[in-house]
């Protein structure tokens, strides 16, 4: 389950659909793999699913998960205790 959010453009994505900050990005698949993190009680529960392309972030994100979107959009993340803290929508290259 989605615990916390890291900013609010990502959870009114979320939340209502409000997507003014995310050009560019394919909005109903984020959609789908934000419901898809919602759900999830581990990460077992994401990663089967190749099309997700779940892996693990490196440098200033180390310690976070991701998720493709689409071009450089990413979902980011922390996973704990089957649930998922500082769930961020972001242009992966921008930061």
């Amino acid at each position: 389950m989605i615990k916390s959010w890291a900013n609010r453009a990502s959870e009114r994505l979320y939340q209502h659909g409000k997507v003014t900050r995310f050009r560019g990005m394919d909005v109903a698949w984020a959609l789908d793999l934000l419901a898809v993190l919602d759900a999830a009680t581990s990460l077992d529960d994401i990663s089967p699913l190749r099309s997700i392309g779940l892996h693990k972030t490196k440098g200033d994100r180390k310690g976070q998960w991701a998720m493709t979107i689409n071009g450089p959009w990413r979902i980011c993340f922390r996973f704990r205790a089957g649930d998922a803290y500082d769930v961020e929508v972001v242009d992966y290259h921008r930061g």
